[in-house]
């Protein structure tokens, strides 16, 4: 593959070596087809994902090669500072670094961490940051490598508990696998003689948007969730990155419905959907079992990602008893910042205190405006 045309918002020449790695930026229009060569692919390293959220001159994409074989990738984010000048860079849930059909090497990881530093903060005079994902296996290689290259550690998310199923169980066992409440509610459920169908394309987002808006004006939810980004997803040009959507019917009335990406070995429960009839159906059993069942025969997935719980102790009870004896639940990494200056470090460190206190407030003016009438999520309703 011959060198990419370097980015014209980078500031380091990237022709010359980085330990052993080769670093080409890469157009957006071939980039989805690299991330989808990695185990470890999330949206959030996907350029039909990001392209939706930001502007094209904030994205940089970055493949690395060793001996003419791509080894690992990431889409960095920028952000420039007004006046003052420098800017932040972040990876999110990245790099991606688990080639398939390859084995593992952190060694991989560490390099491209460290040729992410000299690129972005050494050289760029980024504040560079990354957020690592919670994974039932990589993260300590991920937070080990980024600590090894210098990193320290920065935030820790509200609610960092995530909830994992192991899909790499037979059906039998799974279910074995479940906590006894949770088999007992999905018994229930599957006696009401609800069906479940996943459904493609424009039919399957406009089924499950009805249910999602008509939820969103039940609820006095405060939703900072990427839903807009579902419609587009659905007519993503590389088929895996396409998110499964699964609707629960009564008597072909749907009353739930869920969204699953699915694209790589993390199958992540992104959005999800009730009607008032849902709750005392006990759909959401039914829900999540139905694309436990999908998942389960997918070679590719080995963990349904159900997202975290929000300090939210009924959510937290459904997810822990669908976690089950061979689940786990893990906690997401802090973030983790590079400044290679004094100026670098104190206007990231600004920024990322900002951001958080915005966040704070955002939550307390919603909570204050909706006090006579309180927020409820189902187990089935909350965004992953």
């Amino acid at each position: 593959m011959p060198a990419l045309q370097r980015s014209p918002h980078a500031t380091a020449d990237i022709s010359n070596d980085l330990d052993g790695l080769e670093p080409r930026f890469v157009p957006p229009t071939e980039w989805d087809e690299i991330a989808i060569q990695f185990r470890d692919v999330l949206h959030e390293q996907t350029e039909c994902f990001n392209a939706l959220r930001w502007a094209p001159h904030q994205l940089d994409r970055v493949a690395f090669y060793k001996n003419g074989q791509l080894v690992s990738a990431a889409v960095i984010l920028k952000m420039r500072f007004p006046v003052v000048g420098g800017g932040i860079a972040v990876v999110k849930w990245g790099p991606l670094w688990r080639r398939k059909g390859l084995p593992d090497d952190p060694k991989n990881l560490q390099q491209t961490i460290d040729a992410l530093k000299q690129i972005y903060a050494l050289d760029g005079g980024y504040f560079l940051s990354f957020f690592p994902r919670a994974d039932p296996e990589i993260s300590g290689f991920e937070t080990q490598a980024l600590e090894q290259c210098g990193f320290h550690l920065g935030e820790e998310l509200a609610s960092p508990d995530r909830y994992f199923v192991n899909m790499d169980l037979s059906l039998k066992d799974l279910r074995e696998s479940l906590s006894q409440k949770w088999r007992y509610n999905l018994k229930k459920a599957e006696k009401n003689e609800l069906s479940a169908r996943f459904v493609e394309g424009e039919d399957g987002f406009k089924t499950f948007m009805q249910l999602y808006n008509a939820m969103m004006d039940r609820k006095a939810f405060h939703d900072t969730s990427a839903i807009n980004t579902l419609q587009a997803l659905m007519g993503a040009k590389e088929p895996a990155l396409r998110p499964l959507i699964l609707i629960v019917e009564q008597n072909g009335e749907p009353i739930a419905g869920g969204v699953v990406d699915a694209s790589g070995e993390r199958a992540v429960y992104l959005y999800g959907a009730t009607n008032n009839k849902a709750l005392p159906l006990k759909a959401g059993y039914v829900m999540h079992w139905e694309i436990s069942k999908h998942l389960v025969a997918a070679p590719q997935v080995r963990w349904y990602d159900l997202g975290g719980a929000d300090k939210d102790c009924h959510l937290h009870q459904f997810k822990r008893g669908f976690v089950g004896k061979r689940g786990q639940i893990s906690v997401t990494p802090r973030y983790y910042h590079f400044g290679a200056t004094l100026k670098a470090r104190a206007l990231g460190h600004a920024l990322y205190f900002t951001r958080r206190k915005k966040g704070e407030f955002a939550r307390i003016l919603h909570d204050y405006r909706n006090r006579t009438k309180p927020a409820q999520v189902s187990s089935t309703s909350r965004q992953a």
